[in-house]
């Protein structure tokens, strides 16, 4: 098959295998909702598919915190919106790598069922070590090692807004960022997530 098809074929059997386990699938997002968690892969390149986690409320209240009601719909937005929460990498799957002439649709059809197989046992056993969403704490720093919106998002779940304050306030002495900002329209300001979780946290306590 020629390179055109071997992407569409992928991506079609991806959306049947995956409805096979529950999966919805919204471009090269796949997602589904299990014990109050929102797990979503992502097929960025043919060569391997990335699982990841975060609670399903994170996207709301962090909606509210960041005054972005509209955001929270549709639901598939949580996995690549421009203003979604970042969710933990539980694991990385090989799928297609090298020559795509050397998969058939069949080829592709048992890969993708052996792929889902895997995903399936390893979100089993996310859950048996992390039963409650609500408790659950992601990790507590992003990829550039700055205090992570996530993180300080789970925490005020769970009513630790001290925490949260002492935090953001420690952050911005180091110069950290929060990877997300928003400017106001028709205006030069710019409000980063730090300064909304802040204030979010100070009307709370």
């Amino acid at each position: 098959m020629t390179s055109k098809e071997f992407d569409k074929c992928v991506n079609t059997s991806r959306k049947s295998v995956g409805s096979e386990y529950g999966w919805k699938k919204s471009g090269y997002v796949s997602y589904k909702i299990v014990n109050g968690y929102f797990f979503y892969l992502l097929h960025l390149v043919n060569a391997s598919i990335d699982l990841c986690v975060k609670p399903f409320y994170a996207d709301d209240l962090w909606c509210d915190i960041f005054q972005i009601p509209e955001a929270k719909k549709p639901i598939s937005l949580r996995g690549n919106g421009a203003f979604a929460l970042p969710g933990e990498s539980i694991a990385s799957y090989d799928t297609f790598p090298g020559n795509s002439k050397a998969y058939s649709e069949s080829i592709i059809g048992d890969i993708w069922e052996s792929v889902f197989n895997e995903i399936e046992s390893d979100i089993r056993n996310f859950i048996s070590k992390n039963p409650s969403a609500d408790l659950y704490m992601p990790p507590s720093t992003n990829a550039r090692g700055d205090i992570s919106l996530s993180y300080l998002v789970a925490l005020l779940h769970n009513n630790k807004v001290s925490e949260v304050i002492n935090l953001v306030n420690m952050a911005r002495q180091e110069g950290q960022c929060s990877g997300m900002v928003k400017v106001k329209l028709f205006e030069d300001e710019e409000k980063d997530g730090y300064s909304f979780i802040l204030d979010y946290a100070n009307s709370l306590s």
